[in-house]
């Protein structure tokens, strides 16, 4: 395959392949909203385990005597490799023929289109990774040839369940259970969470629990539902964060399946602009630098080489165009400890 700039030159793809990825609406549910997008320009990535945590507080000392010796918190220093990722897509001797025939601009949308879908499919392969990494605390990969994994060290108490599951509305207590996290959250962590994030389904539990409806009673009546609006104002009377809903799907094989399964809730840092690269202490979606950025024929800039890098490829047998885009990426949670699950349905 020969990269060829006839239609569209490779750096012009290349921004369209990276507008389609960054250009995420603040509102859209998407978790690089907590592991925004970074570029470093490397191929490994490396962070400290660990951290400062709860600040220690210094003493008071009497006069004329030695500093007390402060006590630095344990830490690991963990280094791993950021993994390659990549798709294509082609375009036939027979749309070729009709796109020269219609004229080369539409062949040359077509391209830009195809850019922008495979930066799309790229990206939910990571909104996979960045659901897991939220989850489990962790990350697995076992696909194409590629093994790799990454522990980011978080706290066993930071995965939980209540006592009671919120499925059962008559005795559950939502409201109780997230305090108490949020509380474990803050011991932990020495700050409260800044969003709570969850489905539509453990919303709907928690809108239609008796506990919940009973607080938005009147002289009138226990109401059978509790408006979003209601649940909105019983969180931030209790000092609990806002909630998020988070139902994003993706296809395998024809059928629609979640990303973050829709009995979890998630404890996180306030949201951030997907593209804030240093806007969470949390972590961050890491992009690399790859071999086709360093290629003459693509004409990246130097400044500009880390992230995703898009190109036009000829065969001549059969004879086709295929647009490929590249990567090397993967999220990172630098502060595991400032996510927080639990399984409550």
């Amino acid at each position: 395959m020969l990269l060829t700039n006839d239609y569209v030159e490779p750096a012009t793809l290349t921004g369209y392949a990276r507008a389609a990825l960054q250009d995420i609406p603040a509102n859209q549910p998407s978790l690089a909203r907590w592991l925004p997008f970074r570029a470093v320009d490397d191929l490994v990535y490396r962070f400290t385990k660990g951290g400062d945590g709860l600040t220690e507080a210094a003493t008071f000392r009497s006069w004329d005597t030695e500093s007390p010796i402060g006590v630095r918190p344990g830490v690991t220093r963990v280094t791993g490799e950021l993994a390659p990722i990549s798709r294509k897509l082609r375009q036939s001797e027979y749309e070729r023929l009709r796109s020269t025939v219609n004229g080369g601009a539409a062949l040359a949308s077509a391209i830009e289109n195809d850019a922008a879908r495979l930066a799309r499919a790229i990206n939910m392969r990571l909104e996979l990774a960045r659901g897991q990494a939220l989850v489990t605390g962790a990350l697995s990969i076992n696909e194409n040839g590629i093994v790799a994994s990454a522990d980011f060290g978080r706290a066993g108490g930071n995965t939980v369940a209540p006592g009671t599951l919120w499925t059962d509305l008559a005795t559950s207590t939502p409201l109780q259970d997230l305090s108490t996290w949020c509380d474990a959250y803050e011991d932990i962590n020495g700050v409260r969470p800044g969003a709570i994030v969850t489905s539509n389904r453990v919303r709907g539990l928690v809108l239609a629990n008796a506990g919940v409806r009973a607080l938005a009673g009147t002289v009138l009546g226990t109401p059978n539902d509790v408006t979003v609006n209601q649940l909105a104002g019983q969180l931030e009377a209790r000092d609990l964060p806002p909630l998020y809903t988070y139902n994003v799907k993706y296809s395998v094989g024809g059928t629609a399946t979640r990303v973050i399964a829709d009995d979890k809730v998630l404890l996180l840092p306030a949201p951030v602009d997907p593209n804030d690269e240093g806007g969470t202490e949390l972590g961050a979606t890491l992009f690399g630098t790859t071999l086709e950025a360093r290629e003459p024929g693509y004409g990246i800039a130097e400044g500009d080489m880390p992230g995703l890098v898009a190109g036009t490829y000829t065969t001549q047998d059969p004879i086709a165009l295929w647009t490929k885009v590249a990567g090397i990426a993967l999220p990172i949670l630098a502060n595991a400890n400032l996510s927080f699950v639990a399984d409550v349905a």
